[in-house]
């Protein structure tokens, strides 16, 4: 089993007994899992980029049945497990909340986080289910954008950016070392 302790100034250390542990930072935790959401949003990109050159010279701009096979998988990753990163990150925006979210400016853009990470799932089911009904012809509507997914990819992307720039900024300035400390540790319990 393994059993916190606490290391540094910023830092969470895991172990096992017995072992030298993994050190594990509330903040850099974060940041890795954003990476793994970008590298996710380029592949979505991928597939809906030039879907199929061939395709798009032909006039046709819809996406083949096996793009669509494979937008659906990569967009059960937005559905499901993206959850398990939004709750780690709900962790440390109550703890900034309780740290300098007492002006009612800052209390609403919190909640604005919280409301996006919603909207941002609800988006990737919605699309999911739009890829899953709708037939290829029919998303001819939307023109370069079928399905919405180049849209939701910016959204996504606009929100990461927020996050990295205000979020963990404001985590690494204002909590003390024993509070990321206690932080890392109820992340790594999500």
């Amino acid at each position: 089993m393994l059993q916190p302790q606490t290391q540094g100034r910023t830092r969470t250390r895991l172990r096992e007994p017995g072992s030298a542990g993994v050190s594990i930072d509330a903040v850099a935790l974060l940041k890795r899992e954003h990476e793994m959401i970008l590298e996710q949003l380029r592949m979505l990109e991928t597939v809906t980029g030039p879907v199929a050159a061939d395709a798009r010279r032909a006039g046709i701009r819809v996406l083949a049945k096996p793009e669509r096979k494979t937008l659906r998988e990569l967009l059960r990753f937005f559905t499901g497990r993206v959850g398990v990163h939004f709750k780690r990150e709900a962790v440390l925006i109550t703890a900034l909340r309780r740290v300098i979210g007492r002006r009612r400016a800052e209390r609403n853009e919190f909640e604005n986080l919280l409301l996006e990470h919603r909207a941002l799932k609800a988006d990737a089911g919605a699309i999911a289910k739009k890829l899953s009904r709708t037939s290829p012809s029919a998303a001819e509507g939307n023109g370069n954008d079928p399905y919405g997914i180049r849209s939701f990819v910016r959204h996504y992307r606009d929100h990461i950016s927020c996050e990295e720039r205000i979020l963990f900024v404001l985590a690494q300035m204002r909590l003390t070392a024993g509070q990321r400390q206690r932080i890392s540790q109820r992340m790594l319990q999500v």
